[in-house]
């Protein structure tokens, strides 16, 4: 069995953790570094982590992302020919905890996970969920010659959590950036409509109300975005005629 990793080693992997993941925010670097630590702190051979990324997510075609401690690990998730079948799969979903003990006897279950995996040196998987409190669809594998044994394992659940936290706290601020950007560009549009109707009820000696119909109108008229027309006539490079403006 794996030698129970030293209190002081899992203490300083979680800080590194919580540094790689405050320093850039980059969710693959820092799964990465996960499976690495599971290495390095549970003794198993290879770390793979796979999970559901849900900002990029469409209904009919999800998209898989896949982080692991070297190739092969990585192999076993991307080159199946169906991907819904392993064991890493499975836990996937159903959320189940699974833990093989020789992989060979899994031949008839999963036949090309575990022809890849012996094929690979592993005689063992490991499978937890990665945090579903935290609503992240994902599991963490664990490869290599023989089973975690019972404190392996809890710090097996305590890596799979903290990569799920990671992958939710990293979804939401990009959920935070892009309402963020919306509203700068909403902003930035309404910006340039207002210097818009400015130039035109100025040029027209009309007022503002009157300026932004006739800008509307052309702009459904010329089928044109209204930021984009009233972009244009304030660098000048678009001309409106004045008789163009009619009461609605």
């Amino acid at each position: 069995m794996p030698a129970p990793a030293q209190g002081q080693n899992v203490a300083a992997a979680f800080a590194e953790l919580a540094e790689t993941l405050a320093s850039d925010l980059d969710i693959d670097r820092y799964l990465t570094a996960v499976c690495h630590h599971c290495v390095g702190l549970i003794g198993v051979r290879c770390a793979v982590i796979c999970y559901h990324d849900t900002a990029h997510e469409d209904a009919d075609d999800p998209v898989t992302r896949v982080a692991s401690s070297q190739d092969t690990g990585r192999w076993l998730v991307t080159g199946s020919p169906d991907p819904s079948q392993g064991p890493i799969a499975h836990c996937m979903s159903t959320g189940e905890l699974i833990s093989v003990a020789d992989v060979r006897a899994r031949r008839d279950q999963w036949p090309w996970f575990a022809r890849e995996a012996i094929a690979a040196g592993f005689r063992t998987v490991t499978v937890v969920p990665l945090n579903p409190q935290a609503g992240v669809s994902g599991a963490l594998a664990l490869l290599g010659g023989a089973t975690p044994d019972a404190s392996g394992l809890l710090l097996a659940l305590a890596l799979a959590d903290a990569a799920g936290a990671g992958i939710a706290l990293t979804d939401e601020l990009r959920r935070q950036e892009a309402s963020i950007s919306q509203l700068q560009n909403a902003l930035t549009s309404r910006i340039v409509i207002e210097q818009a109707k400015g130039v035109l009820a100025e040029r027209w000696k009309v007022t503002p109300d009157e300026a932004f119909r006739t800008l509307r109108r052309y702009a459904r008229d010329t089928q044109s975005r209204l930021p984009d027309l009233a972009a244009s006539v304030v660098n000048g490079t678009i001309e409106i005629a004045p008789d163009k403006a009619r009461p609605s």
